[in-house]
C-alpha cells in the first residue's frame, strides 16, 4: 500500500497496524477501543460511532486509552523508521491523508499531541547514558593514576 486514497483506507491502514501490534504486545484492543480509532465528528467514520462513542465514555478511561495507543503507535513508528521505507512511507500517507480532516485517529498518531510535554528517547538511550558515565569515571580514575605516577603521593 503506497498511498490511501480515502480516509476510510488510511483508517483501515492505521487502525489494523495498531491493533496487530496490540496484539503482540499481548495488550490486544477490545472491539470499543478498535472502533474509536475510527471517530470523527466531522468526517467519514463508522456507523453508530455516537453510541460506541457514548459506550466508551462510560467503561474507558480516555487518558489510559490514549497512553496505551501512544505507546503502540511509538513501538510501531521505531520498529520501521529506517528498517523498513515501504511500510514507513505506507504508515506516513495514511497520516498525512488524515491529517486533511478532523479524525481522532490524527492525535493518537501524533505523539506531541497526546502527550505534549513529554521527550520522546531513541532506542537504547539508557544504555549509552550509563556507558557514556562510565567512560567518564574510567578517565577520571586514569587521570588520577596518571598524576600519582608522575607525581607520587603527597
Amino acid at each position: 500500500m503506497a498511498a490511501c486514497a480515502t480516509v476510510k483506507q488510511a483508517k483501515d491502514y492505521l487502525a489494523e497496524r495498531i491493533a496487530a501490534a496490540a496484539a503482540e504486545e499481548g495488550v490486544p484492543l477490545s472491539e470499543i477501543e478498535r472502533k474509536m480509532l475510527y471517530f470523527s465528528q466531522t468526517d467519514w467514520t463508522l456507523p453508530n460511532m455516537a453510541q460506541v462513542s457514548a459506550q466508551f465514555d462510560e467503561e474507558y478511561d480516555q487518558d489510559a486509552y490514549e497512553q496505551k495507543i501512544d505507546g503502540l503507535v511509538r513501538k510501531i513508528t521505531a520498529h520501521h523508521h529506517g528498517n523498513n521505507p515501504e511500510e514507513e512511507e505506507s504508515w506516513d500517507s495514511a497520516v498525512e491523508k488524515l491529517s486533511e480532516g478532523d479524525h481522532y485517529l490524527s492525535v493518537l498518531t501524533d505523539p506531541s499531541l497526546v502527550h505534549p510535554n513529554s521527550s520522546v528517547r531513541p532506542p537504547h538511550d539508557i544504555l549509552k547514558l550509563w556507558l557514556t558515565a562510565f567512560a567518564i569515571v574510567l578517565v577520571l580514575l586514569g587521570v588520577v593514576a596518571l598524576r600519582l605516577w608522575l607525581f607520587g603521593p603527597k
